[in-house]
C-alpha cells in the first residue's frame, strides 16, 4: 500500500508543480502599473510651454491628490503632451508613459472635455497606425471656463466606433480648465 501511495505522489507532484506555476506565472504578466502622477504640457504657436500636474503619491485612497488648474489662452492652438509617472517612492519615479509607448497597440489615451475647449485631436499613432494620445492639439476658444477628462485605456478596441468606452481604465483624472 506505501507503494502505491508513493508511486501516486511520485506522478501527481510534478503536474501539480507546473500547473502551479504556470498560474503564478500569469498573475505575474497581468500585474497593473501604478500611476500616481499625470503631467501636461502644452506648448503654443510661439513655442512657450506650460505644465499641469495632478499627483497622488500614496494612490488611491490615503491623502487627497494635488492638481493643477489649467490656464490657457482664448482662440489658441497648443501641442499637448502627456506624461504618466509612479512617484509612490520618491527616490525612484517610474516613467510609466515608456511602457505605453513599448506596448503602444495596447493603449489608448482618450480625451472629454466641456466649456470653452473647441476640440482636442490626436497626433501620434501606435505601432499600427491607430490612435494613441500622448500628443495631440488642443483648440481654445473665448475666454470661459471648462474641464478636460484624460483617461488611459488599456486594451482597447481601437476600431470600435467608440473606442473610449472599451478596455481597462487604468487611470481617469479631471482638470478644470480656465481659458484667459
Amino acid at each position: 500500500m506505501k507503494k502505491l501511495v508513493r508511486l501516486i505522489w511520485i506522478l501527481v507532484l510534478p503536474w501539480f508543480l507546473v500547473f502551479c506555476e504556470k498560474d503564478q506565472d500569469q498573475t505575474m504578466d497581468n500585474e497593473e502599473e501604478l500611476i500616481t502622477d499625470v503631467v501636461l504640457t502644452f506648448s503654443d504657436e510661439l513655442g512657450n510651454s506650460q505644465a499641469f500636474s495632478f499627483s497622488d503619491p500614496d494612490g488611491p485612497g490615503g491623502n487627497a491628490p494635488s492638481q493643477d488648474e489649467i490656464r490657457l489662452s482664448s482662440l489658441s492652438n497648443y501641442e499637448l503632451q502627456i506624461e504618466f509617472l509612479d512617484a509612490s517612492n520618491p527616490m525612484d519615479v517610474e516613467d510609466i508613459t515608456a511602457e505605453v509607448i513599448e506596448e503602444s497597440a495596447e493603449h489608448l489615451v482618450c480625451f472629454d472635455f466641456s466649456g470653452n475647449i473647441n476640440s482636442v485631436t490626436i497626433t501620434d499613432t501606435d505601432e499600427n497606425s491607430l490612435p494613441l494620445g500622448l500628443e495631440a492639439i488642443l483648440i481654445t476658444q473665448q475666454a470661459g471656463e471648462g474641464s478636460l477628462t484624460i483617461s488611459l485605456k488599456h486594451l482597447p478596441d481601437k476600431t470600435n466606433s467608440i473606442p473610449c468606452n472599451t478596455g481597462e481604465t487604468d487611470v481617469e483624472v479631471t482638470f478644470q480648465v480656465v481659458i484667459e
